[in-house]
């Protein structure tokens, strides 16, 4: 809002108590470049802090016998470093029917990889847990059950 006075008439108490003694064009255009510049190298710096390390993602799954599902997907790293993948296959009734941990190593920071998973019946689902330093649950088989030995062969 506009003061009705000008500067000249109150005295400087009144000046600073009504903030009227306003800074320049230039000082609000450095304060605001400063303050714009703070808030991108802070989004910058958040944004590496929280990116995760590896990308991955389930291409196809395909079950080919009552024991046995082909689990497929891709995993991108920032480096060829191997990394372990977890996976996992569940019935109806979201129990596990399979679980394996799986090492991967990439290539050009990339790999595709297809893995027969061992399973106790016919999976109903299937996904990928995590990979790198992901945390993950444990296997949730039902009580008395055993997990079936990992990979599938014949």
């Amino acid at each position: 809002m506009v003061s009705p006075f000008q500067k000249e008439q109150l005295s400087p108490e009144m000046v600073e108590r009504y903030g009227l003694n306003h800074r320049s064009i230039v000082g609000r255009i450095v304060t605001y470049t400063l303050a714009i510049a703070f808030a991108v190298v802070l989004g910058f710096v958040a944004y590496e802090v929280t990116r995760p390390q590896v990308d991955y993602s389930l291409l196809t799954w395909k079950v080919l016998a009552s024991d046995r599902v082909d689990i497929t997907f891709r995993v991108h790293a920032v480096n060829d470093e191997p990394i372990t993948c977890t996976l996992r296959a569940q019935d109806e009734s979201r129990a596990d029917v399979g679980y394996a941990t799986v090492d991967v190593t990439p290539a050009d920071r990339s790999a595709t990889v297809t893995y027969p998973l061992r399973t106790t019946i016919p999976a109903f689902t299937v996904e990928v847990l995590g990979c790198g330093d992901d945390a993950v649950q444990a296997p949730q088989f039902p009580q008395g059950v055993i997990p079936p030995s990992q990979p599938w062969s014949a």
